[in-house]
């Protein structure tokens, strides 16, 4: 049997339609993204950067496929617009109002009115969720610090550290690794390895910093912070 170009363009549009409404709910139900990396966040099996990642990819694909379902379709498409023209011309109000709609929206959504921006304050209320179930990270995006710029940063020894993850089962001979690439290593969240470290340093989750003082508690103030700001 013949392969059918235009039926085969026509299935791959609705179905790449179908996973971009997916995965574009996916993507508006999921926390940010330094809650999604340190937690480990996923949805069906798969994390917030690979829903971004089908999300771009099929939406090029959709693009690519419309411009070959218009290239099959160019001699009806031609034949519609010149039998409809003079038709048009008769939807004046229709046309108008249509754009009037269009652009009410925009800018809606421009200026955050409802219930366009009601539509992104769920969003947020959605991250927050996240949030508030996510253990707490020392400083926004740890998940990406070597050892050394995360003992510098909660302010042990990278040799404590190190003594502490091995306790736990963590052996890390290369102290350049980030916490990211220790935990996939382990096939933990990073939130994980850093519980680890806290259970022998109670005083880290209690949000303390050895070797406090005045620019201990200073650098705390300026952490959270960050973190409140951090995406």
């Amino acid at each position: 049997m013949k392969f059918q170009k235009k039926g085969f363009v026509s299935m791959l549009l609705f179905f790449a339609f179908l996973v971009i409404c997916v995965s574009g709910a996916c993507l508006y139900a999921s926390p940010k993204g330094r809650v999604a990396h340190w937690t480990n966040w996923t949805l069906f099996g798969v994390g917030k950067e690979g829903w971004e990642a089908i999300h771009v990819n099929v939406s090029i694909l959709l693009l690519l496929a419309s411009g070959f379902h218009l290239y099959f379709n160019w001699t009806l498409f031609l034949g519609y617009i010149k039998t409809k023209a003079r038709w048009a011309l008769n939807l004046k109000k229709e046309i108008v109002v249509a754009a009037l709609l269009v652009i009410f929206i925009v800018a809606g959504a421009l200026f955050y009115v409802p219930p366009f921006g009601t539509v992104m304050d769920i969003n947020s209320q959605i991250q927050a969720h996240w949030e508030r179930q996510a253990p707490r990270a020392p400083t926004p995006h740890a998940e990406e610090f070597d050892l050394n710029r995360l003992a510098q940063a909660i302010g042990l020894s990278t040799n404590q550290i190190v003594d502490t993850l091995r306790q736990e089962g963590f052996v890390v001979e290369d102290r350049s690794m980030t916490v990211r690439e220790i935990s996939e290593k382990y096939g933990v969240a990073p939130s994980d390895l850093y519980a680890a470290i806290t259970k022998h340093h109670p005083n880290l989750r209690r949000g303390g910093r050895r070797g406090g003082g005045q620019r201990g508690s200073g650098q705390r103030r300026g952490g959270v912070k960050a973190e409140e700001s951090g995406s």
